[in-house]
């Protein structure tokens, strides 16, 4: 998760604003971030949130529901607007990737916050790990289509890469371990 977090947070330029969700690998992405200028992150982790703290990045939490279990909150349009965020890049985990399902999470909360994020984002990036594919979970946050980037791991096997390319899915594949190869 490490390397698919630093990933993550190599696509991600000085003077952005951009969206980092709950989740372990969007997590890791915060110490890849330290060094960039002018970033502005808004989040619903309190984790992302409190490591940002005295760093010369402007966070914006999201308003919500705090949601013990994952340590972030969860939002709807009476309790947070979502119309006054400007939001360059998202970085979206999910419990299940699928072709036929799309991004999908076990709670409803999560998924709709993340349904109103990538609303309005303009890239959206989706980080899951090679276990998360061909799984369809409870909640479907989106279609795979309203996505613009995958990011995974080597582990992912040839025939999901063919599946999910043949239909457009962009995919970035990280090396995650010295025995991953190209």
């Amino acid at each position: 998760m490490y390397l698919l977090a630093k990933a993550c947070a190599s696509l991600v330029q000085d003077g952005e604003c951009i969206f980092i969700d709950s989740g372990t690998t969007t997590y890791q992405m915060t110490q890849f971030l330290l060094e960039k200028e002018k970033l502005t992150v808004i989040t619903n982790s309190l984790p992302v949130a409190f490591d940002l703290i005295g760093s010369n990045i402007e966070v914006i939490i999201i308003g919500g529901k705090i949601r013990h279990s994952e340590k972030s909150v969860t939002s709807n349009d009476f309790l947070f607007s979502f119309d006054h965020l400007n939001i360059n890049k998202a970085f979206i985990c999910a419990s299940g990737v699928s072709i036929e399902k799309g991004i999908s999470d076990f709670n409803l909360e999560e998924a709709i916050t993340r349904k109103q994020i990538i609303n309005i984002s303009q890239t959206v990036y989706v980080a899951a790990d090679s276990s998360k594919f061909n799984k369809n979970v409870a909640i479907q946050v989106c279609p795979v289509n309203e996505v613009d980037m995958i990011i995974t791991d080597y582990a992912l096997s040839k025939d999901t890469i063919n599946h999910f390319t043949d239909k457009g899915v962009q995919l970035k594949i990280v090396k995650t371990n010295i025995e991953d190869t190209e």
